[in-house]
């Protein structure tokens, strides 16, 4: 992870002006502090936008002192990877390193310290998009402003399956075909929000109100039918069938045995068997019907196809 982004490079740079105003236009305002003058700076950003959400690395190769202006349209992830690095907040001074994560939250006073050995991680959370999808995903509005607690580790149970999901979207922004695709990308992103609100402790109660219904999931499953090639997302379908993201997750498992992802992965595949199986090989490929039905990967879309079915997709469309 000491290498993420490596082909996004933003900025190298030793000038302390041109390092304040470049990240200032990625991040926010703020004050830069070489606390020795006598060490230059050797400053490296890498940055990858999305969405909802910005991927980035950064170091400054020295040791600095940063007093940024209260962030307001963001929240800001941060985990090292190598080094330490120092966050006031409220008055408290709080020292994290490899295995502790920080989130700042929009409208909070704050200043960090790095040392000359940070290389740190950090995710641009668009605060609307994250407000938006809050709401969405419990079905419920939020009460009062939306704040985590400040760190968390990622040793133990929570903080784990958050470094896993971490590392997998880290990767994708990197070098993934995934996040060059807007429907995939957003996919990414969803899950990304969902698993930070539902493992990072914050100040919204999580207690879901109401029952799943068979009904609901019907209507969930009519709608996947209806799009089924159009680029399907797990907060359309959740609208669509009147429930929020969490009770869909929850529905699928109790009365269809899978998520709803996974069951929206297998009608297609039945659905592109029974097109395969009706197509004038001499007219179309395997690929047009792949993209048609809404498949983005294709080699995953062929090994997919062969597990269920036992032949390659191929062999269907000369039958």
């Amino acid at each position: 992870m000491q290498s993420a982004l490596q082909h996004h490079k933003q900025l190298r740079s030793t000038d302390p002006e041109q390092v304040q105003s470049h990240i200032a236009q990625v991040l926010c305002a703020h004050q830069l502090h070489l606390r020795n003058p006598k060490q230059a700076l050797n400053t490296e950003l890498y940055y990858r936008a999305g969405t909802h959400l910005g991927f980035g690395r950064l170091r400054y190769g020295t040791t600095v002192h940063i007093a940024p202006e209260p962030l307001q349209d963001f929240y800001l992830l941060q985990l090292p990877v190598h080094g330490k690095e120092q966050l006031h907040l409220h008055n408290q001074r709080l020292d994290y390193g490899l295995t502790v994560a920080a989130i700042i939250n929009p409208e909070q006073e704050f200043d960090m310290q790095h040392t000359d050995t940070i290389n740190k991680l950090f995710v641009r959370i668009n605060r609307r998009s994250l407000e938006h999808f809050f709401q969405q995903h419990y079905q419920r509005p939020l009460q009062g402003n939306l704040h985590f607690s400040p760190l968390l580790s990622l040793q133990h149970d929570a903080g784990n399956s958050l470094w896993h999901v971490l590392q997998w979207q880290f990767a994708e922004a990197s070098d993934g075909v995934l996040f060059d695709r807007p429907d995939a990308r957003q996919r990414l992103e969803e899950t990304f929000l969902a698993t930070l609100l539902d493992l990072w402790p914050h100040n919204q109660p999580l207690q879901v109100t109401g029952s799943i219904t068979p009904h609901a999931i019907k209507k969930a499953k009519d709608y996947i039918a209806q799009h089924l090639e159009q680029a399907l997302t797990i907060s359309q379908i959740a609208t669509a069938a009147d429930i929020s993201s969490s009770s869909l997750y929850n529905g699928f498992k109790s009365f269809v045995g899978l998520s709803p992802m996974q069951y929206v992965k297998q009608q297609r595949l039945q659905h592109i068997h029974q097109r395969l199986l009706d197509a004038d090989p001499k007219s179309v490929t395997v690929t047009e019907l792949a993209l048609q039905t809404g498949f983005c990967h294709l080699g995953q879309f062929s090994a997919d196809y062969q597990k269920m079915f036992g032949v390659k997709p191929s062999v269907t469309l000369q039958r």
